[in-house]
């Protein structure tokens, strides 16, 4: 058997009958510090910079390309490969440069970053998702001559870790609300004696939210969970909080769930429920 390797990092192979060996899969870090991790882009605040730093011990190759990804209910990311009918995307309104970096170790770039604003542009939220990927070949070594048994093919797959960020831009006066469904609350048990707080957040609006949850009884934090999003169109996120290992809820407590967009002081959402 004859093993066919394309110097594009495209592997062919045309048999009747094809055994593989067991591949050795490394795992390349992305080893790079991005700074900020969210970008929000607006008719007014038209550009943004992301800073990058290759945080490694070699010198990396980095490309940067927008993807689109759309968000499940419990917070994944998902490859978007037919878009929904109010799905809006970032990349066919944002420029950025450069799209490929070359960084000695310690080394940084600035991303730029631009909101292009066309002509009868429809107001709304447009979000894709910059994505830092090292560059790496596909097939790192194949086996020594000696090693190789008939009819066996092995080989050493890279596998690339990337980075990504949202990118968001809106356009028009955009608005948001968001409400805790009470009857979504449970106390749920993880992991031994670890008390877990699940419910479900909803949104509403024109845009989307994102901000941190805390957890209340009485006055006394119980829990909290930093960094929650509900991106258009969804409308819905089931979210789950830690409760703090010195504190212990029961039923019939009362809790009071606050959950409050990032760099605001107001809450956006409030309810108080009774535990189950």
């Amino acid at each position: 058997m004859k093993l066919l390797l394309i110097k594009s990092m495209v592997l062919l192979l045309t048999a009747a009958q094809v055994i593989l060996g067991t591949p050795t899969v490394t795992v390349i870090a992305a080893d790079l510090m991005v700074y900020p991790t969210r970008v929000v882009l607006t008719d007014r605040q038209r550009t943004a910079q992301v800073d990058i730093i290759n945080s490694g011990a070699a010198q990396a190759t980095y490309k940067i390309t927008m993807v689109r990804r759309r968000m499940t209910e419990t917070g994944d990311f998902r490859e978007v490969t037919t878009p929904e009918k109010d799905e809006k995307f970032a990349d066919e309104v944002v420029k950025f440069s450069p799209r490929q970096v070359t960084l000695l170790p310690g080394g940084g770039q600035t991303i730029r970053i631009m909101f292009k604003i066309p002509p009868q542009l429809a107001p709304g939220e447009y979000r894709s998702h910059m994505l830092f990927t090292r560059a790496a070949p596909a097939i790192a070594s194949l086996p020594e001559q000696e090693d190789e048994e008939p009819g066996v093919i092995k080989m050493n797959i890279v596998a690339n870790v990337g980075i990504s960020i949202p990118v968001i831009a809106r356009h028009g006066e955009l608005e948001a609300g968001t409400t805790i469904d009470p009857a979504s609350v449970e106390l749920r048990q993880q992991g031994g004696k670890q008390q877990v707080l699940a419910f479900t957040m909803l949104r509403n609006g024109t845009r989307s939210v994102y901000g941190d949850v805390a957890a209340y009884r009485g006055e006394e934090k119980v829990a909290e969970g930093k960094g929650f999003a509900i991106y258009t169109p969804n409308t819905a996120r089931k979210v789950a909080i830690v409760v703090q290992e010195n504190t212990r809820l029961r039923s019939g407590d009362t809790v009071r769930l606050v959950f409050t967009e990032r760099d605001e002081k107001k809450p956006l959402a409030e309810t108080a429920v009774v535990l189950p």
